[in-house]
C-alpha cells in the first residue's frame, strides 16, 4: 500500500558479462522476465517507474513508457541514476537493479521510515550495502557531478551523501540477485 509518493529507477543498462552478455532484465526467469517480477514486487509500492537501460530500449517500454538510455557510456549504476533521475516525477526515488526478483512488500516503508533526516536510506544485508536504496532526487547535481568527474563508484558517492542504513538481515533471501545462469537456473 502506498503510504507516500515515490518514483522508481529499475537499472537494466548492466553489461551481463556473467550471464553471456544477455540482456539481465529480459532474461526468462520462472515464466517470466526479470524485470517483470521486479516491477511485480514493486508496484504497489511506487508510483511510476523509469527504466534506466543500454539496449532493447524498445523491449523495455512494455513495462515502462519512461526508459531512459545512458548517453554518457558504460560506467555503472551511478551513471544510469544520473541520467535517469530527470524523469522521474516525484522527490523522493527508490533505485533498485533488475535482478532481483524478490523484492519485499515492506522495502519502501522500511526505507521511508529512515530517510527522514538523510537523502539516501540503502539496504545492507550482512554488513554488505546492498544496490537498493531510496535517495532524494535533489542529488541529481551531485550524481551528475560525480560521473562527469570520472568518479563512477555507486558506493562511494552514497556514502558521501546524507545516508542511513537499513539492516535487512531478517529478510536476506529478498534481495538475492540472479547474477550467472546457475543462479537462475537454480532458484
Amino acid at each position: 500500500m502506498k503510504t507516500h509518493p515515490v518514483s522508481c529507477i529499475i537499472l537494466a543498462g548492466g553489461e551481463g558479462k556473467r550471464v553471456g552478455h544477455a540482456d539481465k532484465g529480459l532474461i526468462q526467469f520462472n515464466g517470466q522476465s526479470l524485470i517483470a517480477h521486479v516491477i511485480t514486487a514493486l508496484q504497489n509500492q511506487v508510483d511510476d517507474i523509469v527504466i534506466s537501460a543500454n539496449r532493447n530500449l524498445e523491449q523495455y517500454k512494455q513495462f515502462s513508457p519512461i526508459v531512459i538510455p545512458d548517453v554518457s557510456g558504460n560506467h555503472g549504476p551511478l551513471s544510469g541514476i544520473a541520467a535517469a533521475l530527470p524523469a522521474c516525477i516525484h522527490e523522493l526515488v527508490l533505485v533498485v537493479p533488475c535482478d532481483m526478483p524478490y523484492l519485499p512488500d515492506n522495502l519502501l516503508t522500511r526505507l521511508l521510515a529512515n530517510v527522514e533526516q538523510h537523502d539516501i536510506a540503502i539496504v545492507e544485508i550482512k554488513d554488505r550495502l546492498q544496490l537498493v536504496f531510496l535517495m532524494r532526487k535533489s542529488l541529481l547535481n551531485s550524481a551528475q557531478n560525480h560521473v562527469s568527474s570520472k568518479k563512477y563508484k555507486l558506493m562511494q558517492w552514497v556514502l558521501s551523501c546524507s545516508h542511513t542504513i537499513v539492516n535487512f538481515n531478517e529478510t536476506a533471501d529478498s534481495f538475492k540477485n540472479m547474477n550467472s545462469i546457475d543462479q537462475l537456473n537454480q532458484s
